[in-house]
């Protein structure tokens, strides 16, 4: 951690959802102090992509339940997720502006309730995205690639993980279907939800700019 920053309290920052055709897209921020970091650490607490679901729940259970306070979630659900995505396409924009302004909220919300004013961002896009969209300029932000190394990114990557894995599951439940995570092998179980709820019903659990919405509707 000592490579990317020197800082004694900071936010850090992820997503998950970005890469699955379904399921809703989440941005988690986590606070993280001397006090905390180091509970996370005896944890365990790491990378939520390395990691199995089950102890993805049970890490996440365990901040939520232990530093509520210390954590902002902000996610898109389907249906608002390809609203807002047919906006900024509209404006010239993409998904990574829709990413820049939820780890802002994130970033902004945090930063007031805990009073701290540095930030860590897993990178995400090749140019800086994320600071011409900050209304208060005196937070310092870092986006570094690979920032998962570091304990608050690694805190949100679980928190974000586990709102995702809930959010698909969610949809699931109320479509009657399991929906399946990722963006390879979704095209049988799109041809079927369409089969079954209609085609119009698809952007309430898919996001709709994937490529496999093509397919899913031949």
């Amino acid at each position: 951690m000592n490579d990317i920053h020197d800082w004694n309290e900071w936010i850090g920052t992820d997503e998950a959802g970005k890469g699955d055709y379904f399921g809703p897209l989440v941005v988690a921020g986590v606070y993280v102090n001397a006090e905390c970091q180091d509970d996370f650490l005896e944890m365990g607490i790491t990378d939520g992509k390395k990691i199995s679901n089950s102890r993805v729940h049970k890490l996440a259970d365990w901040m939520w339940k232990h530093y509520e306070q210390h954590i902002i979630v902000s996610q898109k659900m389907p249906q608002e997720y390809n609203s807002l995505y047919e906006t900024l396409k509209k404006r010239g924009q993409n998904l990574n502006t829709m990413l820049a302004k939820l780890h802002v909220k994130v970033i902004q919300m945090l930063a007031n309730r805990m009073g701290t004013n540095c930030a860590l961002v897993d990178k995400f896009a090749h140019n800086d995205v994320i600071t011409p969209q900050l209304v208060q300029r005196d937070i310092e932000i870092k986006q570094e690639t690979g920032a998962e190394r570091d304990i608050a990114v690694a805190a949100a990557s679980v928190i974000a993980r586990d709102a995702f894995l809930k959010g698909i599951e969610s949809l699931s439940q109320k479509y009657e279907m399991q929906l399946p995570r990722g963006a390879y092998q979704v095209t049988e179980a799109g041809k079927e939800f369409v089969k079954k709820h209609g085609g119009k019903a698809l952007r309430n659990v898919a996001k709709l700019h994937f490529r496999t919405t093509g397919n899913v509707l031949a």
